[in-house]
């Protein structure tokens, strides 16, 4: 059966909605983990503790930084390959980047214990009695549950990202009511990252299991992998691995740079404003991820255009809409949820949306840069970002506590703009200022929602605040619906 161009957009177009999906979902069960614990959590273990345990977990996320853009890599490789029609090289990628990933894992535990045994880890970061066991834990249990989402790539590389975000969701769904028990029964810090890592890497084993991706048998060619292929392997993902760093610089890595300049308990306070900043940064840009195989395996430009600019839109309809929530209501809704809502500053709404949307774009950038070869100057350009914006986070800090840290922490966005327009010359357009002016029929809900949330800011009553946020969702439904709206189809 031959597949049509028209066929192919339809199922990117349902793949970036499942995609969208999941994503939201899996939001939302962090988000729930995040709302429901860290009121027990800061009750239990007092304020040094839960900044022990939001170390751990941004270190959890941080980890990323190991991948050596084996991940990357593998995904757009094993596309490429199968894109060609030679399955037996891309059995040959998947082993080489499973079995290069497993060797730098087994580095890095290694190199965590020798810091935590010297006594610098404890001593860097200002950490209790026991912090640095949890973080080497900490490690080991991030190592293996990277492992695990490296096992299923080529689910992302077949275009079918979203069975990836539903094993995930279902872990961290797992993870709300076991985590919530570990804690009120008094269980140490240690215990719960690793109760939590664990319902994170389950749920992968399962998905691996049921699509059939132990019979990849990555392991049978150990006798072949050599340093040689070792070292070959991480050259190639150089860039991408470039790309990984820069991200994780800017997001959670600050969260040791507070740490480090304020001590755990302040950046236990960053840290529950970094993870909401991840639903205009991270969640409101997961259709960006769709573009890496997309891109790579489409055949001309227009093909390009069509699939960049769908994941495009889909990025700034969930990214706006949350920024604006932020702008409006951010501190609002804090004040129902933490008791001790002076701790955090009037007027880091704005700063959090910018934070939000410049990571947004940057996600946006760099996947596409990888479906379309351009990852090398898109890693130079992401490392002055990354400077840029840990430059001015550490400037903000100093000098504006928390607002000016995110705020500072945006300004390093505008070192992509030249990758941004080569993007767009790849995709058939003359620069990225297209980009902007294709969100034309977005801009009257971006408009009504900016009223709506500007009238109930003005409020004194939670249900108004609360109640504000069903029109929007509306407006956003009604939005996806005017995206996944077939244009006319010409013959």
């Amino acid at each position: 059966m031959v597949t049509t161009p028209h066929d192919a957009t339809k199922a990117y177009r349902k793949e970036l909605l499942k995609n969208q999906i999941w994503q939201v979902l899996n939001f939302v069960s962090k988000a729930g983990f995040l709302i429901l614990l860290t009121p027990l959590m800061i009750s239990k273990w007092g304020a040094e503790g839960y900044g022990l345990f939001a170390l751990a977990s941004s270190l959890l996320v941080s980890m990323a930084i190991l991948d050596g853009g084996v991940r990357a890599l593998t995904r757009i490789q094993m596309a490429e390959a199968w894109k060609k029609g030679e399955e037996e090289r891309a059995r040959r990628v998947y082993r080489e980047g499973l079995l290069t990933f497993v060797s730098i894992c087994l580095l890095a535990i290694a190199l965590s214990g020798l810091l935590a045994a010297t006594g610098h880890l404890t001593s860097f970061l200002h950490l209790p009695e026991g912090g640095a066991a949890v973080l080497v834990m900490t490690v080991a249990c991030t190592a293996l549950l990277m492992i695990t989402l490296l096992l299923l790539e080529p689910l992302a590389a077949r275009g079918n990202l979203s069975a990836m975000k539903a094993a995930n969701t279902w872990g961290a769904v797992v993870a709300i009511p076991l985590c919530g028990a570990l804690v009120f029964y008094g269980a140490h810090v240690g215990i719960v990252v690793f109760s939590y890592a664990a319902s994170l890497t389950i749920p992968n084993l399962v998905m691996a299991w049921k699509t059939g991706l132990f019979e990849l048998a990555p392991w049978r060619g150990v006798s072949q992998f050599t340093p040689r292929v070792f070292w070959n392997t991480l050259r190639s993902g150089l860039w991408y691995y470039l790309t990984t760093l820069s991200l994780i610089g800017k997001t959670h890595a600050l969260t040791f740079l507070v740490s480090a300049m304020a001590g755990p308990a302040e950046a236990g306070v960053f840290y529950v404003l970094l993870r909401l900043s991840e639903i205009v940064g991270n969640v409101g840009a997961t259709a960006s991820e769709t573009s890496l195989a997309a891109l790579a395996s489409a055949p001309g430009s227009e093909e390009r255009r069509e699939n960049f600019q769908q994941s495009w839109l889909h990025v700034a309809l969930f990214c706006t809409q949350g920024a604006l929530v932020f702008i409006f209501l951010i501190h609002h809704l804090l004040s129902l949820w933490l008791q001790h809502e002076e701790s955090i500053p009037h007027h880091i709404g704005f700063s959090l949306a910018a934070f939000g949307l410049a990571g947004a774009f940057s996600r946006v950038v760099v996947n596409a840069s990888m479906g379309l070869s351009l990852v090398r100057p898109a890693a130079i350009a992401g490392l002055w970002e990354a400077g840029g914006s840990i430059g001015g986070a550490a400037l903000g800090f100093h000098f504006w506590g928390l607002p000016g840290l995110f705020l500072g922490g945006s300004l390093g966005i505008f070192a992509l703009l030249p990758v941004s327009n080569r993007i767009s010359e790849l995709c058939g357009w003359t620069s990225s200022l297209r980009w902007f002016l294709s969100l034309q029929p977005l801009l009257p809900g971006f408009a009504a929602s900016a009223v709506i949330l500007y009238a109930a800011s003005w409020s004194h009553s939670a249900v108004i605040w609360l109640l504000s946020l069903i029109p929007c969702g509306v407006i956003a439904l009604l939005q996806l619906k005017l995206l996944h709206t077939p244009a006319p189809h010409k013959n």
